[in-house]
């Protein structure tokens, strides 16, 4: 067998690089133009990230984040933001209105965008703050639940529900970096 040239191990890895799959992260969707939600990436899933060319990363959750991802932020220049939030759980514990406020005025934005809000496993808070920005929008509660659930599947809190329909703390939005598609 002939050995490889330069030319050819180059284009070897080339042709690699470029056949590699693009993994998004857990429950990954497009919330609205510049929003994105998912659950935690994985170090597979950062090429997929990279492609999207985020500005921002949310993090919400009460535990720390994973030292690889904080790498990944800081070798990509991606700002970083995170959020402990608790979980809505029956019968006592509930997000904080004006912590998911505060939240809900970051993604809202626009100097942040294109931008990843993310949880652990992109079901309960960051379902729980897509349903508040749907409410923003104007979505009826119906269209508001069927989207939470789809993205639950069978992990459906109640409690989660019961936030998002409660929810009614001012979001403090500047009129000039809000999404044209919030526009009121």
């Amino acid at each position: 067998m002939t050995p490889l040239t330069r030319t050819d191990e180059q284009q070897l890895r080339q042709a690699q690089q470029q056949s590699q799959l693009m993994v998004p992260p857990l429950n990954f969707a497009l919330i609205a133009p510049g929003i994105y939600r998912s659950g935690f990436p994985n170090p597979k899933s950062h090429p997929f990230l990279l492609q999207l060319g985020l500005r921002t990363i949310i993090y919400v959750f009460d535990g720390d984040c994973q030292p690889y991802h904080l790498q990944f932020i800081q070798d990509n220049s991606i700002n970083y933001k995170h959020f402990r939030v608790a979980a809505n759980k029956e019968p006592f514990a509930e997000m904080d209105h004006a912590v998911v406020a505060q939240i809900l005025a970051e993604v809202l934005d626009t100097r942040n965008h294109p931008l990843l809000l993310h949880c652990n496993r992109g079901i309960r808070r960051v379902g729980c703050l897509v349903g508040c920005i749907r409410k923003l929008q104007g979505w009826a509660m119906t269209a508001i639940f069927d989207e939470y659930q789809r993205f639950s599947g069978t992990k459906i809190r109640i409690a989660d529900q019961e936030f998002i329909e409660v929810f009614r703390h001012p979001v403090s939005r500047d009129p000039q970096f809000q999404p044209a598609w919030l526009e009121d």
